[in-house]
Formats: C-alpha cells, sequence, structure tokens
C-alpha cells in the first residue's frame, strides 16, 4: 500500500505537468487591466450607494449597540415628557383659570368692565360678596340697558314741551331735582 503523502505528491505532479499552454498572456493581461480600469470609472449606482450608507446593518454589533442606544434615547425622552406633565398639572392646580367670553361692546362698556373686574369684590352690610365675571357682565348689561331708556325718556320729555312742564311740576312737588347719570 502506499502512503497518503506519495499519493498527493504523485497528483500534484501530474498537475503541474498538465498546466494548459497559453499562447496570449498579453491579451488576456490587456483585457484584465482594462476591466478593472472600466470598473473604477463607473459611477456608482444606487445599490451601491446603499450598501455603502447601510454596510453597518450587516455587523452584528453595531446592529445592537445602536438598538440599545436608541431604546435608551426613547426611556429618556418618556421619562421628560412624564415630569413636564406631572409639573404642568401642579401648575394648573396652583393656578385659578377664568375663562371668559369674548368682550362685545363699545369702549365705554370694556372701561366699565375694567373698572369692576378690579373691585370683584362688593361690601353690602358689612358682608362681602364675590361676583362673578358671567354675574358682572350681566349688572353691565342691565346698566347699559337702563341707560338707554333713561335716554330715550329723556328725549321723549324734551321734544314735547307739555310733558316736560308736566315733569318738571311733579319733580318740584315731590323736592326731587333731575339726576344725570
Amino acid at each position: 500500500m502506499i502512503p497518503e503523502s506519495e499519493k498527493y505528491n504523485r497528483v500534484v505532479n501530474k498537475l503541474r505537468k498538465l498546466r494548459p499552454y497559453l499562447s496570449s498572456t498579453k491579451e488576456i493581461e490587456d483585457a484584465v487591466i482594462k476591466r478593472i480600469s472600466k470598473d473604477s470609472n463607473r459611477k456608482p449606482i444606487l445599490s451601491d450607494i446603499i450598501d455603502f450608507v447601510f454596510g453597518w446593518v450587516y455587523i452584528g454589533w453595531v446592529r445592537r449597540s445602536l438598538i440599545t442606544a436608541s431604546v435608551l434615547l426613547v426611556s429618556i425622552f418618556i421619562w421628560q415628557q412624564s415630569i413636564i406633565i406631572k409639573r404642568i398639572n401642579i401648575l394648573s392646580e396652583k393656578t385659578p383659570v377664568i375663562q371668559r367670553e369674548s368682550s362685545s361692546g363699545s369702549i365705554e362698556n370694556i372701561e366699565k368692565l375694567m373698572t369692576i373686574y378690579t373691585n370683584l369684590e362688593v361690601k353690602f352690610h358689612s358682608k362681602t360678596i364675590t361676583l362673578s365675571e358671567k354675574e358682572m357682565r350681566e349688572i353691565l348689561e342691565s346698566l347699559n340697558e337702563m341707560q338707554i331708556k333713561y335716554n330715550d325718556i329723556e328725549n321723549l320729555i324734551n321734544s314735547d314741551p307739555e310733558l316736560k312742564k308736566y315733569v318738571e311740576k311733579k319733580l318740584e312737588e315731590n323736592n326731587r331735582t333731575k339726576i344725570k347719570l
């Protein structure tokens, strides 16, 4: 029996003797060089760019570390948002919220609103009464209605001389004088 190493040497020697003869080695060399230079001059294809940019996906430890970093960032973001919401809730409990309706009316009404809103507490027979904004608006609206009616009555009295004399006579009888608002 022939040892393994001797068999191996025989096969290698026969293969070396059977080497093909290359008649045009220069042509093959030129073709290889031409193909290499053509590949280096070509423009990168989209798949080459994608492979270059996202090549890190095929590396396991990079992928796992980036996933860990993203989970960490998301958890920090959620933690911050919960802190912000808690602080907003604390502030909303401390600050009274006054919902105001849109103010409509003349400048006089707005000025009246501003002066009355500064003094929302009214003292009545040594008791302090707190009025809401809605109640204050109702008071102002009734005051405006009374002012309009008073102006209408005054115009009606001034336009009719007999009525004017009658009203003045009644006022003198009651020892009253005309009050202007």
